[in-house]
């Protein structure tokens, strides 16, 4: 029997790797971790790139909120030659890079072949760019890392966040939860993918719930980024369980993830 695979991120960011998968011979459930939505600000205006050498994006979510305001405030919008942009993956930046808002050479992010995508990898890229910057603008969710803008402050330099998106668990379904419970308790393989610590929490959560914590423990995990990896650890911990049967980590690009996910559901499933 194959193993049952879950893919968890927002909605309508798992159906290219459903398709996928379907083209390798492997069905899918699509289970939404997290409900994303927008912050509408209607007391402040949204910031503006001109104001700021550097603007950070902390994903493709933040890259496209900000953006779409963004033209919609000013269809001819054209980004400013003098601001930089930053993403702290290479996924995350492919956005901007279709937008054609950009001159070359504006965007700055990890490459696709980078073993880390994260606050640190884009760090040391931004090293030519520090003795220029005064003002930088973090696009982000409601909560997320320090990391970064707490190196630019230590660097002296003005450091402005703006939330464009908050997320919260999503509330399943009974169909959703009556095919969590079919896989979970089947004599086959799941296959979870978690691309967040907030997911892995939504996710420990509604599993809680189900009294399913024990079968999921059993599971085997694909998740972007160690840290990912670790709360999961601490999570399964806690409910007792001190190993995770597999954890896979791997980039957060589609081709990544895919493979990744191929990889654990054909480990010794008996298909």
């Amino acid at each position: 029997m194959k193993a049952s695979i879950f893919l968890t991120r927002p909605q309508g960011k798992n159906e290219i790797l459903a398709a996928g998968l379907a083209k390798q011979g492997y069905q899918s459930t699509l289970l939404p971790a997290l409900s994303v939505f927008p912050i509408k600000d209607n007391q402040h205006p949204l910031p503006q790139p001109s104001d700021f050498q550097l603007v950070v994006f902390v994903s493709g979510l933040a890259v496209g909120f900000y953006l779409d305001v963004l033209c919609q405030q000013n269809p001819d919008f054209v980004w400013p030659a003098a601001s930089h942009a930053a993403t702290v993956g290479w996924a995350s930046a492919q956005p901007l890079h279709d937008s054609g808002l950009f001159a070359p050479g504006q965007i700055i992010h990890p490459q696709a072949c980078a073993l880390a995508q994260d606050s640190e990898a884009l760090w040391p890229l931004l090293a030519p760019l520090l003795p220029t910057l005064q003002r930088v603008l973090i696009v982000r969710g409601q909560r997320g890392r320090e990391w970064l803008g707490a190196k630019l402050e230590q660097q002296g330099i003005h450091v402005q966040r703006h939330a464009m998106y908050d997320r919260a668990a999503a509330i399943w379904t009974a169909a959703q939860q009556q095919v969590v419970q079919h896989h979970l308790l089947g004599n086959w393989p799941a296959v979870f993918l978690l691309t967040s610590s907030e997911s892995v929490d939504a996710i420990c959560d509604a599993i809680q719930v189900l009294n399913l914590t024990s079968a999921f423990a059993r599971s085997r995990f694909v998740v972007v980024h160690p840290r990912i990896a670790d709360h999961l650890q601490q999570r399964l911990s806690v409910a007792g369980k001190l190993q995770p049967s597999m954890v896979k980590i791997c980039s957060p690009t589609d081709s990544g993830i895919l493979q990744a996910l191929l990889a654990s559901a054909s480990t010794d499933t008996g298909s």
